[in-house]
Order: structure tokens, then sequence, then C-alpha cells
């Protein structure tokens, strides 16, 4: 009986880790979803600015209302948007909270073969 009290000293050293965890794997599924979606986003922004007649601003704004709507974390996001007689390019520059460093995602749409209606 001089043992009765160490599996709560047990656990209350083992949870908190345990929670870590959990927590931490949680983010990275934010993060890793975070990240697909602001590729998808990127590149259907550009198609839909490939069918309008000012591309860039069409892209960059369709990618601004669906990042801020469509991302799980608040992301530092950068918008840029280019267009030429032949191709339309978005950039989507972002930074995620509590974590280092930038993540560039880049799509490019060619307009020679996109009828206008």
């Amino acid at each position: 009986m001089r043992f009765k009290g160490s599996y709560t000293v047990e656990a209350a050293l083992i949870m908190p880790l345990v929670l870590g965890i959990i927590v931490l794997f949680l983010y990275a599924a934010m993060f890793a979803h975070d990240r697909c979606a602001m590729e998808y986003i990127c590149q259907s922004a550009v198609i839909r600015g490939v069918y309008e007649d000012d591309p860039d601003e069409t892209a960059a704004e369709y990618a601004g209302v669906k990042l801020a709507s469509d991302l799980l974390l608040n992301w530092n996001t950068d918008i840029r948007s280019e267009s030429d007689e032949k191709y339309v390019i978005l950039t989507v520059e972002g930074s995620p909270p509590l974590f280092p460093g930038t993540y560039l995602h880049t799509a490019k749409a060619y307009k020679h073969f996109c009828p206008k209606y």
C-alpha cells in the first residue's frame, strides 16, 4: 500500500506529453491542408483569370477571397498576378503562424487555346 498515489503522479507526468503530441499532429494536419488548399486556389484562380478581360485583377481577387475563407490557420499571404498575351501567372507567398519560413506557390495558365465566351 506504499505506492497508492504512484499512478496519479505518472499520469500527471505523461498526460501533458500525450496531449502535446496530439496538438502537434493536429497542427501538422491543418498545415498540410492549408498548403494543399493554397496550391489548389492558386491554380483555380489562374484558370479563372484566363477567361476574363482583366486576368490580373480577376485572378488576384478570386485568390484573395478564397484564401480568406478556406485556410484553417491564419497565414500572412501576399498575392501577385501578372499576365501578357500568352500567359496568366499567379504567385501566392504565405507564412504560417508558429512556424518559420515562407512558402511560394506559383501557377501559370496558357491563354492561347482558351476561348472567350
